[in-house]
């Protein structure tokens, strides 16, 4: 049985097998790999490009799909020991062992709560699925993780450039109305710099990614041949980028003072992806993952330039979805 949690778990050359077979499906976007599975996609947040995206995968993979979300669910308990006489109607236990009887693998989305920070940092929502599901789950982003979003920014670069060994890559914060979970810029980072390139991390002070990501992406570059650095100027990040990654996400002081938190982004309203910082770079591609913020996070004239690849990104969640599902099933 196959679990898909993050791309941290597989090698360099594992994580180009998934790009290579992204690839491979969007010439040959059909199959027969899931005849006769049953897929449950279990969204604890909103989705537009997941949901869509897995749901066409797995019927052109020859599947059939439910999807279901938490507004159609009982609310859900994670804590074991714990008495549940409050709003929690289910255990996570009792919940996954009914899917597993009925389903041939499990997506789940659930975001980072943003109150409890050693919940967040251990991933325990997804972590208890994992530990009672017994059929396969795959993540389609949880409190630290969207690997699927990752693969298909693999994909979308390899398409641009050939290859990904060498590519610079800025991933810069950029500001919003709301403290933003940070699992897509892990992820990013730690796809990137697995794969070779040379990333620079721009962020205001006070919106570091947790210490352990960090960590961990500094290993991956020095095994890779690629690099990560981080600066804290906006247009000084850009320099010679063959690709701005914009991405917004909540300091981590949401969890002492969300206040506090809230007065410092207010604060940053010139963290905007404009012109000028596009022309600091190597006439490179604008990436974000969608949804965007118009005129918050990047203006019009950045995403609707010919230098916007937004849509071939989120076309090939499509793609990386199959190759996941294939792996999956393999």
């Amino acid at each position: 049985m196959r679990h898909f949690y993050s791309l941290n778990e597989f090698s360099t050359e594992q994580v180009a097998e998934f790009v290579d077979s992204a690839l491979a499906f969007k010439e040959n976007p059909s199959s027969d790999v899931l005849e006769r599975r049953q897929i449950a996609l279990l969204f604890l947040n909103q989705s537009l490009r997941t949901r869509c995206s897995f749901e066409v995968a797995t019927r052109e993979l020859g599947g059939d799909v439910s999807t279901l979300d938490a507004e159609t669910l009982f609310t859900l308990e994670t804590e074991f020991g714990k008495r549940m006489d409050g709003a929690s109607a289910e255990h996570v236990k009792e919940a996954t062992g009914v899917l597993s009887r009925y389903f041939s693998a499990l997506g789940l989305r659930s975001f980072a709560s943003g109150e409890d920070q050693q919940a967040d940092l251990l991933d325990t929502t997804f972590t208890t699925f994992l530990e009672h599901a017994k059929i396969p789950v795959f993540n389609m982003e949880s409190a630290l993780y969207h690997p699927c979003q990752a693969l298909a920014d693999l994909m979308t670069i390899r398409e641009l450039f050939q290859e990904l060994p060498g590519r610079k890559v800025t991933i810069t914060w950029a500001n919003h109305p709301r403290a933003l979970p940070m699992a897509v810029a892990n992820s990013a980072l730690l796809a990137m710099t697995k794969m070779g390139m040379h990333v620079t991390l721009a962020h205001p002070e006070s919106f570091d990614l947790q210490e352990g990501i960090m960590n961990m992406a500094g290993s991956f570059a020095g095994e890779s041949g690629g690099s990560v650095k981080v600066v804290h100027d906006r247009l000084e990040a850009a320099e010679d980028a063959d690709v701005i990654y914009a991405k917004s996400w909540g300091s981590l002081l949401r969890y002492e003072d969300p206040a506090a938190e809230q007065e410092l982004r207010d604060g940053l309203k010139d963290w905007v992806v404009d012109s000028e910082m596009m022309s600091r770079t190597r006439r490179a591609y604008f990436m974000h993952c969608l949804p965007v913020r118009r005129n918050v996070v990047v203006t019009d004239e950045v995403i609707d330039s010919n230098r916007s690849v937004v849509l071939q990104e989120a076309e090939n969640r499509l793609h990386a979805q199959k190759a996941i599902l294939e792996w999956i099933f393999s």
